[in-house]
């Protein structure tokens, strides 16, 4: 039963992370120009975010799950607010030379910024609670996380199957990374920015509709 549980979990956090969104932009930016471990943090963030979705619906958290769908405006602003202003920072970052020059120092502060902004980007996301608890009530496995072990099988089977596939988008990107030079590195900080700030003027609109 556990290993089903946690089976389950690995599905759902794939199906949680796989979708083109924001968070898959920064991820595949950030390590075409930054490197892979900071397009790995940044979906890592993201996971985190996913895993705490996914423990408020497993445990029934009713007041908070209550409280995140009863005010969708406010949080699809505030992530309307940070998409916009990761897509200025996106546009106005300049490149790194190329790979040849680049000193090889990992900042970790950099690392926990690219952690923490995707972290609060998906967790600004109220749908990922609305499609978790949809997916626990489809496939049966409510009755699964009855249980409190179950619960937290279940949540860290989403944790592992999140990370899993930013594992794999930042691997494949960083593949990549290898042949570019400054001149695509701007032209990928470009087209990020304006993605970035479509899904933002989408959020804010979305919040707006809401509101009203």
């Amino acid at each position: 039963m556990t290993g089903l549980v946690f089976l389950n979990g690995i599905f759902f956090g794939l199906l949680l992370a796989a979708p083109v969104g924001p968070v898959g932009v920064l991820c595949v930016q950030r390590t075409l120009t930054e490197g892979r471990m900071h397009g790995l943090l940044s979906g890592l963030g993201a996971a985190v975010a996913d895993a705490v979705y996914g423990a408020i619906a497993a445990f029934g958290v009713t007041a908070v799950a209550g409280w995140i769908t009863g005010h969708q405006a406010l949080v699809r602003g505030a992530g309307g607010v940070l998409l916009l202003v990761l897509a200025a920072s996106s546009a106005f970052s300049k490149p790194k030379q190329p790979k040849e020059k680049i000193i090889k120092k990992v900042r970790t502060e950099s690392l926990l910024r690219d952690f923490l902004s995707a972290f609060f980007l998906a967790i600004t996301n109220p749908i990922t609670l609305i499609v978790f608890a949809g997916l626990l009530a489809a496939l049966g496995d409510v009755d699964l996380v009855a249980s409190t072990g179950a619960a937290v099988w279940l949540v860290l089977g989403v944790f592992v199957g999140s990370a899993m596939w930013w594992l794999a988008l930042s691997a494949a990107a960083g593949f990549f990374r290898n042949y570019i030079d400054r001149g695509f590195q701007r032209g990928v900080n470009r087209v990020a920015a304006v993605v970035l700030c479509v899904f933002g003027t989408y959020a804010l609109w979305s919040a707006y509709q809401l509101a009203g």
